[in-house]
């Protein structure tokens, strides 16, 4: 068998991992990625880019009003019993720190959105300075590998245009905003002009200008990867992790890293057997789970299992959940979306088949899904209907569905999109009950018009109001839905992450049953249990650690090469 050697092997390609490769690499060591899939990126490069950063140092200098303790006492108050104050203090206390040396050592720059609330910002320590995106970058700089570089979903696309987080309510207000047209009209010019230039889009956004930044750092500084190069087994000599077995096209080849190796596939999505076992009761349904790469199959968790690691699944929730609904994308092949935005925007609302709305739609997308989860307990599927009016369709749209001047025709005549020039005749159309739905819209509209939602006080947060129509009054979350015709959408609950992984300590290493350390393996990303206890409790509250752990791990293994940690 081939042998092959370098310092560290990393075997994944998300954040998590690219910032490892990006600090070992810039120190020096030898750094070895490998990939299974033929493109890089992992779910980092689908995502929408956000980090979840406390007490940084760009919030700081906008006006944040954030520090060390309120960070603490907002973990506390989110994980519970599940609080690890080591590795929660190990993330407060780094990421600031990896945030800057991510600047100072690659092209990439970060804006933090100044006002986008924790998820739950209301409870005690939440803030509203704490989430970050990375700023428009230019693909140009990562040369020939961008065509190795997992694309963003379809839905975070354009005319081919990649459209960031930030720049959403741009590209939504288009048809009726002077300075939205020149923004996108601005966009269309430099994609046309990318298309002479490379054949394709160079303007990233969001998660694959994340991971291409960091990327090009990485490789600039002498970072090798492999594609195509699933991680097959971890090799042991004693009590020490020494390398791995990786397949490449050609054959195996035993990759002896010397400072360690660094698990980071992007935790278990597509483990069939693992998915029964921790997925929530009906929520392991196939057509549900395929937001994330089919690549995330738990490989790095089977791998670290085998050598002693433990498995923590003592989580609020294993899965991270959103909304999603799907769409015939033709030629038999039915394409899964999330539902991120307008879930809560005035003239929308979610019901369950009967007809009865069972969440507050502005808070998160994974409170969402717990919701729907714990209103369907006893049925055999967890679906519900997104409902709207004529006038929210045409200003928000709805799921897949683009706000006006874009059609609703063909989506009508896919059978995606159900309508009804009446509430009850909407509810026939959808099979949802017809009496409860017309009560629910009618108890639902009386207070929606004064901008109040008794029911579920939706609009009260402000990561809410954020998050819904700032040009709406009173409330930005709420509006009655009373302007015919009506329509509703499928939505089943879906998953953009697993919370449930590998145990490790506050440097990231993985431990043993014994709470040991198993020299020479370390975890990142969604392989690692989740230091938020299994809530979703903030927008990037996943990439954020994953980074953060990543940049802790790399600097653990530099450490102990230069005599400093034993």
């Amino acid at each position: 068998m081939e042998v092959t050697r370098c310092d560290l092997l990393i075997v994944g390609t998300g954040a998590g991992a690219m910032t490892a490769a990006l600090r070992a690499s810039k120190a020096g060591l030898k750094v070895l990625m490998v990939e299974k899939e033929d493109m890089f990126g992992g779910a980092s490069a689908r995502s929408g880019g956000g980090i979840w950063i406390p007490n940084s140092y760009h919030a700081a200098r906008h006006g944040g009003q954030d520090s060390v303790d309120k960070a603490m006492t907002y973990f506390r108050d989110q994980t519970g019993d599940r609080f690890n104050e080591a590795n929660v203090g190990a993330f407060i206390a780094n990421g600031p720190e990896m945030l800057n040396f991510i600047e100072d050592t690659s092209s990439l720059r970060f804006q933090v959105a100044m006002g986008y609330g924790d998820y739950h910002c209301e409870a005690p320590g939440g803030e509203t300075s704490r989430v970050l995106f990375p700023e428009i970058w230019d693909g140009a700089e990562l040369g020939k590998d961008i065509e190795r570089l997992r694309p963003v979903l379809r839905r975070g696309r354009f005319m081919g245009m990649q459209i960031g987080i930030l720049e959403v309510g741009l590209y939504m207000t288009a048809a009726r905003k002077p300075g939205s047209i020149l923004y996108v009209l601005k966009n269309l010019i430099r994609r046309a002009r990318d298309q002479v230039r490379a054949g394709r889009t160079l303007r990233l956004v969001g998660g694959n200008a994340l991971v291409a930044g960091l990327a090009a750092a990485a490789f600039r500084n002498g970072t090798e990867l492999w594609t195509s190069a699933p991680a097959r087994s971890l090799i042991r000599d004693g009590d020490r992790v020494i390398g791995a077995i990786i397949d490449r096209p050609q054959g195996p080849v035993r990759v002896e890293a010397s400072a360690g190796v660094i698990l980071a596939t992007g935790g278990f999505p597509h483990d069939s057997r693992r998915r029964a076992a921790f997925f929530p009761a009906r929520a392991d349904a196939a057509e549900t789970w395929s937001t994330y790469p089919d690549g995330n199959a738990g490989d790095g968790i089977r791998m670290g299992e085998d050598v002693g690691a433990v498995f923590d699944a003592n989580m609020a929730c294993s899965v991270a959940l959103t909304p999603v609904t799907r769409l015939n994308a033709g030629e038999g092949v039915l394409e899964t979306s999330p539902i991120f935005f307008f879930r809560g925007a005035p003239g929308v609302i979610s019901v369950t088949r009967r007809g009865k709305r069972f969440v507050n739609e502005a808070r998160s997308y994974h409170d969402w899904g717990i919701g729907l989860l714990a209103a369907t307990a006893g049925e055999p599927e967890a679906v519900a209907w997104m409902i709207c009016d004529h006038r929210a369709i045409r200003r928000y749209g709805l799921g897949v569905i683009k706000p006006a001047p874009f059609p609703l025709r063909g989506y009508i005549k896919s059978g995606y999109l159900k309508t009804g020039a009446t509430v009850r005749e909407l509810a026939d159309n959808a099979g949802i009950d017809a009496d409860a739905l017309e009560r629910t819209v009618t108890a639902f509209n009386e207070p929606a018009r004064r901008g109040e939602d008794p029911a579920f006080h939706r609009g009260s947060t402000v990561y809410e109001m954020v998050n819904g129509d700032p040009e709406h009054r009173p409330n930005p979350c709420v509006g009655p839905l009373d302007t015919g015709p009506f329509y509703a959408i499928r939505v089943t609950t879906g998953c953009i992450g697993t919370f449930a992984g590998i145990k490790a300590n506050a440097h990231a290493q993985v431990i043993d049953a014994a709470g040991q350390a198993i020299a020479g393996l370390y975890v990142v990303g969604n392989d690692m249990a989740s230091i938020t206890g299994g809530d979703y409790i903030a927008g990037g509250c996943t990439l954020g650690p994953a980074m953060t752990f990543g940049y802790i791990a790399a600097g653990h293994m530099i450490s102990q090469r230069s005599g400093a940690v034993g």
